[in-house]
């Protein structure tokens, strides 16, 4: 059974290992803004994506930092280096598209970033991208409602059989992450901050005090089963 993959979205080392211990994380994404976050506090780029892919056994998408052609492909080749979980997310520009298509060539896996509507999505998937990234908030910032254009892009995919994967990105709200599971959407990453929100609920809080209330009320010598 394929069940939607939750991805970290994340450059902190120290996030990472925490949710990685937690088990239900696939994977990381992480893009320049995140890594120069890092870089800034003291790390840097080399260290930071080495660590990274240690830390992670399920897939780990690393953005190159430029749009001009020659060097998207340097980049992603350098990336496609660091493991076979390894994939190079690449802004769906005229350049980025057209590398994609280069890579793919060289079986290099691929995530289109920075999808901000179905066309776009559309032509990268045409180009054989393996995932396309649609920036949920990011499009419900600008007007638009991004899960809807997730769900847009997921009726075009299923009417033409198309394999590329969505990983649906900019996740602001749980709530966002049910919306695509209803819709099965391959793919989600999301902030540490969403991360730690998914168990957290008011009620279950409430009725594990309930649970320790009543517990401690009991004397230490019927605890027997427990305490030995």
């Amino acid at each position: 059974m394929i069940i939607m993959k939750l991805l970290l979205d994340s450059a902190n080392i120290d996030e990472i290992k925490e949710i990685v211990d937690y088990g239900f994380i696939d994977g990381v994404t992480t893009n320049p803004e995140l890594l120069a976050r890092e870089v800034l506090k003291g790390s840097d780029t080399e260290k930071i994506i080495t660590d990274i892919t240690k830390i992670v056994n399920g897939e780990v998408h690393i953005q190159v930092t430029s749009n001009n052609y020659d060097d998207i492909i340097k980049q992603a080749v350098k990336i496609h280096s660091m493991g076979m979980n390894v994939i190079v997310k690449i802004p769906v520009t005229f350049n980025g598209i057209k590398a994609i298509k280069a890579l793919k060539d060289k079986n290099i896996k691929t995530t289109a970033t920075v999808v901000f509507n179905s066309l776009q999505a559309l032509i990268a998937a045409k180009n054989n991208a393996d995932y396309v990234a649609p920036y949920i908030s990011s499009i419900d910032n600008i007007g638009s409602d991004g899960v809807k254009t997730v769900s847009t892009i997921k009726t075009i995919f299923n009417n033409y059989d198309i394999k590329t994967k969505i990983l649906a990105a900019a996740i602001n709200n749980p709530v966002q992450i049910v919306r695509c599971g209803l819709m099965g959407i391959d793919a989600v990453t999301m902030p540490y901050s969403i991360i730690k929100k998914l168990p957290d609920y008011p009620e279950t809080s409430i009725n594990i005090k309930n649970f320790e209330n009543k517990w401690s009320e009991i004397p230490e010598s019927s605890r027997t089963f427990f305490n030995k």
